[in-house]
């Protein structure tokens, strides 16, 4: 019994030996801890925080949006007429003028049927001058006919002839003015008929030059989609629309549609400068203007976003392409004056306040913030150092007292 007591002993001393380092470490951490969160007696140490440096600067409110860079002009080109495509003379990316010939449709049967066109006008032309002549001759034989009435009308009444003789000559004038008026009719016609030739003609010119599709507008050349060969649709006579052969558009006046949040909509406006920055060039920042508002918003997903339309206004555009994704900073508003973090700003029910370095605390009066920083009206200047506030610990809640969060003020100070 005597050894167990010894052995059980001896087991205890070996213990705390183990032990005792522990519980010194703990001990020796509990010390730093109490040490850093509580001043010294009466020593006014510095409140705990990082030191910030205030400045004087420039904070401007944005609005962040999203959209695709696209030409303000861009038309599809399609064919008036249908076909077989016999030459393409541009390529992507090639720069045209309005009216330049792009491509030329087969043009054999426009050709033939141009010719037949002009055929049957030479037709009408002859029986116009045919009914001219005729009517011409009529005209001729009426008039004798009448003199002859005339005189003949005379010489009865002088009893020179006889009454059924007269009645011939007046019998012949009439039938010669009723044929006058029939050949006028029949000139009239070959002239109406000369006139639907004459259209016919211009028709065929017109299909004969639709054959060749031209650039409706200047600027470059994004895709042709048609090739040597290919057949293509008449954008006017088919009830589907028209084969797209190419896309033109104007990349000097390019624009950029983004979505706003109705939450952010209110403070933007046209002839805002707007910030563009695209994924291809992630070091630049190219220049523009707000042109136009949506004033109806679109609800998608239960999120109401309004169309805010931005003009390209950088000397370097050229740089962009059309369908490239954009991020749109739109500066809705400037302040200038002291800028201090938003981390060093803190609330009682008084105002807002700072720490300094010195551990004293300054009331200040502040204006507008990015997010990142806020502009100080009153109560500090440049070079002035504060402090940020503490983060918060554990049973806080997780929140730090700061300008947007009103509170009494944290972290540690004189005693």
């Amino acid at each position: 019994m005597l050894a167990e007591k010894r052995g059980l002993a001896a087991r205890l001393r070996a213990g705390a030996r183990r032990t005792l380092p522990w519980l010194s470490v703990l001990m020796l951490l509990g010390a730093v801890v109490f040490w850093w969160t509580t001043d010294a007696s009466g020593a006014g140490e510095a409140p705990v925080g990082r030191a910030l440096e205030v400045s004087q600067g420039e904070i401007r409110q944005t609005a962040e949006a999203t959209g695709k860079i696209e030409p303000h002009v861009q038309v599809e080109v399609q064919p008036r007429a249908s076909g077989e495509v016999s030459e393409v003379l541009v390529a992507e990316g090639d720069e045209v003028e309005a009216g330049q010939v792009l491509f030329r449709l087969d043009a054999r049967d426009a050709e033939r049927d141009l010719e037949d066109a002009r055929v049957a006008l030479r037709r009408a032309r002859a029986d116009v001058a045919q009914a001219r002549a005729n009517r011409d001759a009529a005209q001729a034989e009426a008039a004798n006919a009448e003199a002859a009435r005339a005189v003949s009308e005379r010489s009865a009444a002088a009893g020179l002839v006889s009454s059924e003789t007269h009645r011939t000559s007046a019998t012949s004038a009439r039938v010669a003015e009723a044929t006058t008026a029939v050949r006028q009719a029949a000139l009239q016609g070959a002239g109406a008929s000369l006139a639907a030739a004459q259209l016919a003609v211009q028709d065929a010119e017109q299909r004969l030059a639709e054959m060749t599709v031209t650039a409706p507008i200047a600027g470059t050349v994004l895709d042709v989609s048609v090739e040597v060969g290919s057949i293509v649709a008449s954008a006017l006579s088919n009830v589907s629309g028209g084969t797209a052969m190419a896309t033109v558009a104007d990349l000097s006046d390019l624009r950029v549609v983004g979505a706003i949040d109705e939450a952010q909509i209110g403070a933007v406006a046209t002839e805002q400068a707007v910030e563009i920055r695209v994924d291809a060039y992630p070091e630049r920042t190219y220049s523009g203007r707000v042109e136009r508002v949506a004033p109806l918003g679109v609800e998608e997903s239960n999120v109401v976003t309004f169309d805010v339309e931005i003009v390209v206004t950088d000397e370097n555009a050229s740089d962009l392409r059309s369908g490239m994704s954009a991020d749109l900073s739109i500066i809705t508003g400037r302040e200038e004056g002291i800028l201090v973090p938003l981390i060093a700003i803190r609330s009682e029910e008084n105002g807002r306040f700072v720490q300094l370095t010195d551990g004293t605390s300054r009331p200040i009066r502040t204006g507008g913030t990015d997010g990142r920083a806020i502009v100080v009206l009153e109560g500090l200047e440049a070079g002035d150092r504060v402090l940020a506030a503490p983060a918060p610990t554990p049973g806080s809640g997780g929140e730090r007292r700061n300008a947007l969060m009103p509170g009494p003020p944290r972290g540690r100070g004189p005693r």
